[in-house]
């Protein structure tokens, strides 16, 4: 009895991260609260042998989890090329003698 009350809780947690996930004005917090959610509504349901709902979940898992790792590799990417073309290095290409041999 008392294992089924833990899992019953289990699942209202999982259920829980699902709708606070929807009330994030962030993207990337939504997501990942997302995931969350649906690995352990996933469980929850395997315990009860709601398959539909398992399938689901693990496809939202996935869509999610693409989802953030493209964009955490996005946000890399745009930090790597901002950091390049920072004033000084523009600045030092200006400067650069063999830059203006070329140019002549």
């Amino acid at each position: 009895m008392e294992s089924k009350l833990y899992l019953e809780i289990f699942g209202y947690i999982g259920t829980a991260l699902v709708i606070i996930s929807m009330m994030m004005t962030n993207v990337l917090k939504l997501r990942i609260i997302n995931i969350c959610g649906g690995i352990i509504s996933a469980i929850y349901s395997v315990f009860y042998g709601a398959w539909a709902v398992v399938v689901m979940n693990i496809c939202l898992v996935i869509i999610n989890s693409f989802h953030v790792i493209r964009e955490l590799y996005l946000r890399r990417r745009s930090k790597h090329s901002a950091e390049s073309a920072t004033p000084q290095t523009v600045s030092e290409e200006a400067h650069d003698p063999s830059r203006k041999e070329q140019t002549v």
